[in-house]
């Protein structure tokens, strides 16, 4: 017994500590099952049992057992050979909203087909996402579509996949890693700041501005007939019912036109604060998706607007298109907190402010720190970072 524990250990250890190369990261090849422990172990303190005590028939057994393990192993190896992984998924995915994903996993062999094969691939953020192919025919493809989420922002042109299997008779796990190259940019998690939803907040901003805006409704001023153009949404139910009954249209609530935003809006993002506030990295995440959601909620407004960060080196960035804000948001996905940004610095983005544009700060630093700087501007709207309580959701950005 001492034997068979022995042998079964120093053999679990063995082909635990087996490795391979793949692209200057040591991986393991394979990891054995209790099953295959078990079996390998037996048959190898029956093969030493049998020398010892010149008994051929417990040398058989074992070596039996030794070319069983042996012959699944090959055959494991053989069954993750030409095999060719490939993903479909847009290029362009927002954070935290679900998407659709589909996998595709390709049999180039011509005679063996593949068994009870995983695939995990690892998108940005290290979301995985694991697809099960129990059986793809030579030369045939086995194809999978899932729903993927993506929590945090990020960018990556390659995505690690790894194959692997316990065909055919669960005594090894073996692993296969390979690199899907598909370049997917997930923008950030928009959030409205509450500053932008009070009254009266946009127009304090700039209070000589008068932009209308059509999105929004104002006081309610009547109910008409229904005409062509009309939304579906400001149909009055019970008057156009009654309406109906006499054989009228239908009736539809009618409104004022909505209250006024600013002309133009001019954004400023920095990471200055003074003193010795401690640096936290969520914050950052958050005071992106709060630029973000500024920049979505101006432009829904048909608000234009310019941007001025640190992490751009303060060069200015036009958003008075809707083609324009995505290409921020694509460039938002890549960017890195700036460090060394001091009080003139600033300083300098605030004074270059047109006086015709309505100004907006946003910092992942709190107000307390900065908004000493502000004293002689009073049209800004600062954004408070402190507003957000995240629980269990992260928002860390992963670029490779």
């Amino acid at each position: 017994m001492r034997l068979f524990f022995a042998a079964n250990l120093k053999l679990s250890a063995f082909f635990k500590n087996l490795k391979c190369n793949d692209n200057r990261v040591r991986k393991p090849l394979l990891s054995i099952t209790q099953r295959g422990a078990a079996l390998s172990g037996g048959a190898a303190a029956m093969v030493v049992c049998g020398v010892l005590t010149a008994d051929g028939l417990f040398v058989l057994l074992g070596g039996c057992g030794l070319l069983i393990a042996c012959f699944c192993f090959l055959l494991g190896k053989i069954n993750l050979a030409r095999l060719t992984p490939t993903i479909h998924m847009p290029a362009n995915v927002m954070a935290g909203r679900t998407f659709e994903i589909e996998l595709t996993l390709s049999n180039h062999r011509q005679l063996l087909d593949a068994f009870s094969l995983r695939m995990d691939v690892t998108l940005p953020g290290k979301s995985v996402l694991s697809a099960h192919a129990p059986w793809t025919a030579a030369g045939q493809s086995s194809r999978t579509i899932l729903q993927g989420v993506i929590q945090g922002r990020g960018y990556a042109d390659t995505h690690p996949v790894k194959l692997s299997s316990k065909f055919p008779l669960g005594l090894f796990r073996l692993h296969r890693s390979l690199t899907l190259r598909r370049e997917v940019v997930v923008t950030p998690m928009p959030i409205t700041p509450m500053e932008l939803n009070s009254h009266g907040s946009l127009q304090d901003a700039l209070p000589s501005s008068g932009l209308s805006t059509g999105n929004s409704f104002g006081e309610p001023r009547g109910i008409r007939s229904w005409q062509a153009g009309d939304s579906a949404r400001h149909i009055n139910w019970p008057a156009s019912a009654r309406a109906l009954a006499c054989g009228h249209d239908l009736r539809v609530r009618e409104y004022d036109p909505p209250g006024f935003y600013p002309d133009q809006c001019h954004i400023i993002f920095h990471s200055y604060a003074s003193g010795r506030e401690m640096l936290r990295e969520d914050r950052f995440e958050r005071a992106i998706s709060l630029l973000t959601g500024t920049l979505k909620e101006l432009q829904g407004k048909g608000i234009p607007c310019i941007i001025s960060a640190d992490f751009l080196d303060w060069e200015p960035v036009e958003c008075q298109s809707r083609k324009q804000m995505i290409e921020f948001l694509v460039t938002s996905a890549k960017i890195r907190r700036a460090t060394g940004t001091e009080s003139h610095d600033l300083e300098r983005a605030i004074r270059l402010t047109s006086p015709d544009y309505a100004v907006i700060i946003i910092s992942d630093m709190t107000p307390d720190s900065w908004t000493h700087l502000l004293a002689s501007s009073a049209n800004i709207m600062a954004i408070d970072i402190r507003q957000i309580r995240y629980r269990h959701r992260t928002l860390h950005a992963a670029t490779s």
